[in-house]
């Protein structure tokens, strides 16, 4: 890619979406920073939070950067993040949290929205077309 190009809109769209994951996920290891003697009390793992908090936010602040420069490998990182953050975000909820959270419909029609839209935006061809130049 020159350095003259800029993403199409649509790429530009994805890039905000994931800055806004990532940013929860910096919110999230702050949190746990911060409210590590109350996460304790109530027999939350304050480490498990913050570890993941900043892992996903490494994450997300590399794919951003891969999307923004329409790198070649970002499609398929993007594709992997998604499934990975996805699937994380499934096994959080059924096998790490103590108490099951009531909206089960909720989150099934959000993380099915979620990936349909980072996979849907991915592969329209303008920006296919943008992660393909050289």
């Amino acid at each position: 890619m020159g350095k003259n190009s800029t993403p199409p809109a649509i790429v530009t769209i994805l890039a905000v979406f994931v800055l806004f994951i990532t940013s929860w996920s910096g919110i999230r290891a702050y949190s746990a920073i911060a409210n590590w003697q109350v996460l304790q009390e109530f027999g939350a793992n304050p480490m498990y939070i913050l570890i993941l908090g900043l892992s996903w936010t490494a994450v997300g602040l590399w794919l951003f950067r891969a999307i923004w420069e329409g790198r070649r490998d970002a499609l398929r990182a993007g594709l992997t993040a998604a499934g990975l953050y996805t699937l994380w975000y499934w096994c959080d909820r059924l096998i790490f949290q103590p108490a099951p959270a009531p909206n089960l419909q909720f989150s099934v029609v959000v993380s099915i929205i979620f990936v349909a839209f980072f996979s849907i935006i991915l592969f329209i061809s303008a920006s296919k077309g943008f992660f393909n130049k050289e």
